[in-house]
């Protein structure tokens, strides 16, 4: 449009001119603005949808193995970084002494003690 407005045989009033392309382009930014809130919109609708998956997918493939995979990446980062670890992993041989240190109770222990008949408890 400028190219109109310096051409010297355009035969165009200036002040028309400018009034004209004032016009246009008032009806351009609001086209483009339509425009964007709609794009916006339609983002936003998608962001939801694909998070929504996201999670579901997460969900999905997400097992213990996968966690302990995660966290030993972290803490590997971490001391890279020369932070102190926030989870530590036991050796074999710690878990082994872990385990005498805490056995597990017998199955008869976890479960709810069973009263004979006649047995108040």
């Amino acid at each position: 449009m400028e190219w109109l407005k310096r051409a010297k045989h355009s035969g165009l009033n200036p002040a028309y001119f400018d009034e004209k392309l004032t016009l246009f382009e008032t009806h351009r930014t609001l086209l483009n603005s339509y425009f964007c809130n709609n794009v916006e919109g339609i983002e936003l609708q998608d962001e939801v949808r694909f998070a929504k998956r996201n999670r579901e997918h997460e969900k999905r493939m997400l097992d213990e193995v996968q966690v302990y995979q995660d966290v030993k990446v972290v803490e590997e980062n971490r001391r890279i970084e020369g932070r102190a670890p926030k989870v530590r992993f036991l050796s074999f041989e710690e878990q082994q002494a872990w385990e005498r240190q805490y056995p597990k109770p017998p199955v008869d222990v976890r479960k709810e003690p069973q009263h004979r008949k006649g047995e108040q408890g």
